[in-house]
């Protein structure tokens, strides 16, 4: 499975602040973390609605984490962004095979009997 760049971006900035253990500004986060400026907005807006990080306002301010870095995980992260985490098209709710094998498939009836359940808590 890979991730979309902007997870795998969501998961610098909270490897980050769990380092840092305190505010760090975009900027900060951008160039230790090898990030796209451009992309900040966006990684730090998802991770705010995910309830992960909140924000710090005034000169010396930026982001800190709001979730406690021992209770996240990589996983945690990954299944509040990625909008699926199935690995094969044919476990999507509309089960699209591009061999025509969903009524028979051995691989997908077995998949779908063992499929973990992911939570975000």
């Amino acid at each position: 499975m890979q991730l979309n760049v902007t997870t795998d971006y969501d998961i610098r900035v909270v490897l980050y602040l769990a380092k840092k253990k305190g505010v760090a500004n975009s900027n900060e986060i951008c160039i230790e973390m090898g990030i796209p400026c451009t992309y900040m907005h966006k990684i730090t807006r998802t991770l705010k609605n995910a309830g992960i990080r909140r924000e710090i306002r005034g000169s010396t301010g930026g982001f800190v984490l709001q979730k406690d870095p021992e209770s996240l995980s990589i996983l945690n992260i990954a299944v509040a962004f990625e909008k699926t985490m199935n690995i094969n098209r044919c476990l999507e709710a509309d089960k699209f095979c591009n061999r025509d094998a969903v009524p028979f498939c051995a691989v997908r009836d077995i998949s779908l009997k063992h499929k973990p359940n992911y939570t975000t808590d």
